[in-house]
């Protein structure tokens, strides 16, 4: 009987293991017909989904579009970094075609040396690489047509791009989908175009608005906009003539959707004669403003200790790590996730941005980006000094619990600022008739690359805004979401926090030991002066009174190494800490689950 039990135990295991591999591959089968290109994505803020500006372009496109993804054969043979990467792009673009309902196909195609198909890459503007100097050419890109003549591609996927992946690829369609591109007028006299004189690039702000958009760069001393504008930007305006300040004015009566950077210090901006200092590099619309009620004092720099970067300043001859108050890295409640174009972004860069004031009886100023309560405002040439020392500024931020406003939407029926008789033209507004579109962001530096983008990728939310800001006023939401996903750069907030304690710590403790100082050379310069004209010898008491002091100064000096050694020895304690979380928390989790699993097998077993 017990063996007859020990054959049949034996055989419900085979049947069991049987059955196991059975129904692995059925789930797996079933899986992949039912749910496609369906996962899970664990990430705080969904870094790897697919975004609903996507989605709700791709099912509602009209126009279709033939994508054809140029890939080597062996391209993860040779350059076995790509294997992951390029999985994803195949995935994705199977995942678009999904959801497109049959409106994007795709053909895939291995572009072999010297063959028909590589010469379909080539013309069709794919660049080839090569893995070694003697290995033969590779591709690995995308090339999109639509019905008509519309032709768009990317030439490479670089993994340096690769956090833009669904940007790029939903761009691409989004523009091919389009008949004709809207116009975005833009007044620059920051600098974002190319300039070959100090070989500066085109900032990518720009570029990106090339791709998207029709942008008409419109003269300072502009009297007219291009009839199909759809949108005009007014960047670091100064020295506007009056008759590009009254074209501005009907254009926001009319109800003309108006983007304007101010900036009280911009930093970036490039002189007219080469070598040379800007002449004035304070925005200045003072006479709009002030019909519109709106406050923007140029001469005076928003400073925040809770959102101003750390950074190393040689300071004396030596470098020093320093909280640089004016410069602002935006988060959390400082940005307003209420209003679409913020509601996914998680971080903003300004450098010595401005604030506004709402001086209206009715308030029509509408915040979008905030200073931390933790701040103040100061001498914007002072702050914009890359040379001085920032804690100088911090006697400037008071502990009032005021937030200053750094950018904020207009929405309101304003009146026009040419109401003089001598001002009037025909056909002039003098009231609009619709509530304004208008937003003013008081920094225009934040529009330069240096602000949030270096060859890494982006490590803020700068371009993201401008962009959801212009698809906002233009109509169109389609990208507005998926721009806004958080990037991959997040500071160790805790550690920074307690840094910029120590450091406001020691610096009351530096100042009180100045002025005790100074105090000190002021009792020894009054005993050296009493003592006795006729002689250079100093009387015995005033050399024990100045050995006193020189003691006294040793022992604050000892006294504030001490301070400075304790602070700085917390934030090491809570920086290994926070390694440690991170090295072992994984392995740990593994650990945990793995003895789990064991020890319920061995009671189970012991049944």
């Amino acid at each position: 009987m017990t063996f007859l039990n020990k054959i049949k135990s034996k055989s419900v295991i085979k049947l069991s293991i049987l059955l196991s591999i059975i129904i692995f591959f059925s789930i797996n089968i079933i899986t992949n017909n039912m749910l496609g290109y369906s996962r899970i994505d664990f990430t705080e803020n969904k870094l790897y989904s697919l975004s609903e500006g996507t989605k709700k372009l791709l099912k509602n496109l009209d126009e279709p579009i033939h994508l054809r993804l140029f890939i080597s054969s062996n391209l993860v043979k040779d350059v076995p970094q790509f294997s992951t990467y390029a999985n994803r792009v195949e995935t994705i673009l199977k995942t678009y075609s999904n959801i497109s309902n049959g409106k994007i196909t795709i053909e895939t195609i291995d572009p072999k040396p010297f063959s028909d198909e590589e010469d379909r890459a080539v013309g069709m503007g794919i660049n080839p690489f090569n893995a070694t100097e003697m290995s033969d050419s590779l591709y690995f890109g995308l090339a999109a047509t639509n019905s008509t003549n519309g032709q768009k591609n990317i030439p490479m996927f670089s993994p340096e791009r690769e956090t833009f992946l669904e940007y790029d690829l939903t761009s691409l369609i989004s523009e091919l989908s389009q008949t004709k591109k809207p116009i975005v007028s833009i007044i620059d006299n920051l600098g974002l175009s190319a300039d070959g004189r100090v070989g500066k690039p085109e900032q990518q702000i720009l570029k990106q608005m090339k791709e998207m958009f029709k942008v008409e760069m419109v003269n300072e001393s502009a009297n007219e906009l291009d009839k199909d504008t759809k949108i005009l930007m007014v960047i670091h305006p100064k020295f506007l003539s009056d008759e590009t300040l009254y074209m501005i004015d009907q254009w926001v009566l009319k109800g003309g959707a108006t983007l304007i950077f101010l900036d009280p210090y911009a930093e970036t901006e490039l002189s007219r004669q080469q070598g040379m200092p800007p002449m004035n590099p304070r925005s200045d619309l003072k006479k709009l403003l002030d019909t519109w009620g709106i406050k923007f004092d140029n001469k005076q720099a928003v400073l925040d200790s809770e959102f101003g970067f750390r950074i190393a300043r040689k300071i004396n001859g030596r470098d020093v790590q320093v909280t640089n108050y004016p410069w602002l890295n935006i988060r959390g409640e400082g940005l307003n996730k209420n209003d679409s174009t913020l509601s996914n972004l998680s971080t903003i860069v300004m450098t010595t941005a401005g604030s506004l004031q709402d001086t209206n009886k009715n308030p029509i100023l509408e915040p979008i980006i905030r200073s931390s309560k933790k701040s103040g405002v100061g001498d914007a040439q002072k702050a914009g000094n890359p040379e001085g020392d920032p804690r100088d500024l911090l006697s400037n931020i008071k502990s009032d619990n005021e937030n200053y406003t750094l950018a904020g939407w207009i929405k309101a029926n304003l009146n026009s600022s040419f109401i003089n008789s001598e001002d009037k033209k025909d056909n002039q507004l003098m009231k609009s008739k619709n509530k304004s579109n208008v937003l003013i962001v008081t920094d225009a530096d934040m529009l330069m690359d240096r602000n949030w983008l270096t060859q890494r990728g982006a490590f803020a939310n700068n371009g993201d805004f401008v962009l959801n800001i212009v698809e906002k006023m233009i109509g169109g939401n389609a990208l507005s979401d998926l721009r806004g996903k958080s990037t991959s750069w997040r500071p160790f907030e805790k550690i920074i926090e307690l840094e910029k304690i120590a450091e406001e710590k020691f610096l009351i403790e530096e100042q009180m030991l100045a002025k005790k100082l100074e105090g000190m050379e002021d009792k020894i310069r009054n005993l050296t002066q009493n003592s006795d004209k006729d002689t250079d010898v100093l009387s015995p008491e005033t050399i024990k009174a100045i050995d006193g002091f020189k003691t006294e100064m040793m022992a604050t000096r000892s006294q504030l190494r001490n301070v400075k050694f304790d602070l700085r020895r917390d934030v090491d304690l809570l920086k290994k800490w926070i390694i440690s979380i991170n090295v072992a928390i994984l392995p740990i989790a593994f650990a945990a689950v793995s003895l789990i699993i064991s020890l319920r097998r061995k009671r189970k077993a012991s049944y």
